[in-house]
């Protein structure tokens, strides 16, 4: 019971994210002020503000819907398979990722959006899978290559696109996933469980 209660307060918190994302895109729309210039500007002091700011601005509606629907599966599989960690993962993410664009990215013009976040989170769950050799995060590592894989696309350059937020996303999702390589990892299985299992396989 108390496992299914976390999971919607867990659920409702990814979909409260994805809903101030869709605040900000409306409030523009309605005001017609263009957020664009909180977003990242590599190399100016200027645009620092949009290393806070730039993941919640979107250029169209077309844009915050595709981030939508690659973010939602993302952020509940995050909560619920590390739960104690989601939260330090997103915000790391969130702000290193965001510094690396500023700080080695040249200043062509603003970045916004949340793909960056995404490939961070991605990649976070990707790397878990491999750095912590556990079957639940191999699991978890293996759908996500299968589900997320054609964003490896996203790593090349493109007219429009700030492909640097998917690459410097990426790597702050790596780190971190190192870094917390032995936390939220599953519970030792008890001597009896390994007998049972053991006894199971020879029937």
């Amino acid at each position: 019971m108390e496992d299914s209660k976390a999971f919607w307060r867990r659920l409702l918190f990814a979909f409260a994210l994805v809903a101030v994302l869709w605040a900000v895109k409306l409030y523009e729309w309605f005001t017609q002020i263009d957020l664009g210039s909180w977003g990242i500007l590599p190399q100016h002091i200027f645009g620092l503000k949009g290393i806070i700011f730039a993941p919640f601005i979107h250029g169209s509606f077309e844009h915050l819907l595709s981030n939508t629907v690659a973010i939602l599966p993302l952020l509940v599989i995050l909560l619920n398979a590390y739960p104690t960690i989601a939260l330090r993962v997103l915000i790391f993410i969130h702000l290193v990722s965001g510094f690396l664009v500023w700080a080695f990215t040249f200043p062509n013009g603003f970045h916004i959006g949340i793909s960056g976040i995404i490939y961070g989170i991605a990649a976070f769950l990707l790397a878990s899978g491999i750095m912590r050799k556990d079957k639940t995060s191999a699991t978890i590592s293996i759908l996500v290559a299968l589900l997320y894989g054609s964003m490896a696309a996203g790593f090349f350059p493109k007219a429009g696109i700030s492909w640097q937020s998917h690459v410097w996303g990426a790597v702050s999702g790596i780190i971190i996933a190192f870094i917390f390589r032995k936390k939220d990892l599953p519970a030792p299985e008890s001597n009896e469980e390994q007998v049972e299992e053991k006894e199971h396989f020879f029937e």
